[in-house]
Formats: structure tokens, sequence, C-alpha cells
């Protein structure tokens, strides 16, 4: 990539970036943004289920074989299918190559998230005893600064989701909005396999109660 930076310009020019990346270079930072990204979902779900003083560094480097990256490899990859096969029906010309950039570059704004969220659990348990003394003296403000972080986080993975749509609509030939059908369209495919298969398993009663309780009701002993 010989012009302006990619990974400046995808903040403000999604549309042209993940186009000239697609027809430039394909391959740039195919794996490496979508496995950043995903360390940024597994490092955000361990904060969030932790106590601010729990964080346990010994999980940072099994988060690289965690299911956060895998996922994001595996959403690149077969999402690009799924996208490639029902953007054909709505009359898109992209190949999988140039979908799975415009999948991969969505997740800048996610990396972003792993970065602040690796600061975060650094100062918590570095800063511990400056964590508990503005917890104990200045509870506002510590109150205050959780909702601004978790507005930035709400931001970016929106924005995130605005970089994902304007891509697809690049490469594809779409409006915005035929790239949202594109991609609600793909999202389906593996519901309706899921919901066939649970019914042919007779699981029925079991996919219900995921639905309706969560992940964590799912396991033995919460049934």
């Amino acid at each position: 990539m010989n012009t302006r930076s990619p990974l400046l310009a995808i903040w403000f020019q999604p549309a042209k970036t993940i186009a000239r990346v697609a027809h430039e270079n394909p391959g740039y930072r195919l794996f490496a943004l979508p496995l950043l990204a995903g360390f940024a979902t597994w490092l955000t779900a361990e904060l969030d289920g932790r106590d601010a003083g729990a964080f346990d560094y010994g999980l940072l480097p099994s988060a690289l074989l965690s299911f956060g990256p895998i996922g994001e490899l595996v959403q690149v990859f077969a999402g690009a299918y799924l996208l490639r096969l029902t953007g054909a029906w709505l009359g898109g010309t992209a190949g999988s190559r140039s979908i799975q950039t415009a999948i991969a570059w969505a997740n800048a704004p996610i990396v972003v998230i792993a970065g602040v969220g690796l600061l975060i659990a650094i100062l918590l348990n570095v800063g511990d005893f400056y964590t508990g003394a503005l917890l104990a003296y200045h509870p506002t403000t510590y109150f205050v600064a959780g909702w601004v972080l978790f507005a930035l986080q709400f931001a970016l993975v929106a924005w995130s989701y605005v970089i994902f749509l304007k891509g697809l609509a690049a490469v594809q030939g779409f409006s915005l909005a035929r790239a949202a059908l594109n991609t609600l369209l793909a999202a389906a495919i593996p519901v309706i396999i899921l919901v066939v298969a649970t019914v042919a398993l007779g699981s029925v009663d079991d996919l219900l109660w995921l639905l309706f309780n969560g992940m964590e009701y799912a396991l033995p002993e919460h049934r």
C-alpha cells in the first residue's frame, strides 16, 4: 500500500479504503485485524466478568487460542462465503476475497477496544491501591469514568458495523440498504440450519431454554 495508510483512512473513508485494499492487496492485514479483534472480545468479557482487581494475566497468552480470535477468523472466511452466496441473489459481483477484506477491515475499531481494554487491565492491577482509593473516596468519578468507557466501546462497535456495511456495499456494488439485506440473508442461513437441526434432533426445548435464559444457564447445574 503505497499511498495513505488504510489503517488511518478506514476511519473516515471506509468505502473507498476497503475498495482500494480489495483491489490492490486483498490479503493486507486479513488475518491480523480479525485476530486482534477476537482478542478484544475475549478481553472485554474477561474484564466484565471479574472483579476489578481479579484480572488473571495468566490467561492472556491463552486468549490468542481462545474462541474469540478463532471465531473472528471463521467469521471472515465462512461469513464471506455466505455473503457472496446471498449477495449473488441480489445482483452482487464481489468475489470472496473482496468480501473477506470488508469483514476483516471492519474490525479496525474493535482493535482499538483491545488496546484500551488491555490498558485498563494493567491500570486496575498495577494501580490496585489507587483504584481502591478512587472507589472509596470518589465513587462518582469512578462511575462517570465507567460510563464514558462504555460509551466509547459502544461507539467503536457501532462504527465497526458502519465500516462493514459501507465496505460491503462498495465491493458488491450495492446501496447501504441492499448491503444490509445481504447481511441479514447471510446471517439467516446458519440460524435456519440450527433451528432445523434442533427440530430434527428433538431438542427444541433446549434451544428455547438457551434463547430465553442465556448461555450461562445452559449448563446442567442450572437446569
